[in-house]
C-alpha cells in the first residue's frame, strides 16, 4: 500500500505517551506507523468494523520497532489518511495479521 499517514501534533504526543498511560505501555513513533503502511503484508480494514466513526484499521510490521503495530486513521474527503491512534498489536489483531486475514473478520 505505502500510503502516508498525516499526524497532527496532538496525535503525535498521544501515541508517544502510551507508556505514561499504560503499565508496560510502549510509546509509538510516527515513523513506525509509516513503516506499517509500507509492509507488504499490511492488513487494511477499511472501514474498521469496530469503529463508530468509520475510521480505518491498519495492522503491519515496523522493522524499526521490531513489532507489529495497529494504526487507526481516518480518510478525509480528499482521501488523505490522518492518524488517530496506534499501539502494539496483541490478541485478535496479532492473530489476524499472522493469518493474513484481509477480510476484516474477527473471531
Amino acid at each position: 500500500m505505502g500510503e502516508q499517514i498525516q499526524w497532527d501534533l496532538d496525535a503525535i504526543a498521544y501515541i508517544l505517551a502510551r507508556g505514561e498511560r499504560y503499565p508496560d505501555g510502549v510509546g509509538i513513533e510516527p515513523d513506525w506507523t509509516q513503516e506499517v503502511m509500507a509492509d507488504v503484508d499490511l492488513l487494511a480494514l477499511e472501514p474498521d468494523p469496530k469503529s463508530r466513526m468509520g475510521a480505518s484499521r491498519f495492522i503491519g510490521h515496523s522493522p524499526s520497532a521490531q513489532r507489529v503495530i495497529v494504526v487507526i486513521a481516518y480518510r478525509d474527503l480528499d482521501g488523505d489518511l490522518h492518524g488517530i491512534n496506534a499501539w502494539p498489536a496483541t490478541g485478535a489483531d496479532m492473530n489476524m495479521y499472522q493469518q493474513g486475514d484481509d477480510h476484516g473478520q474477527e473471531d
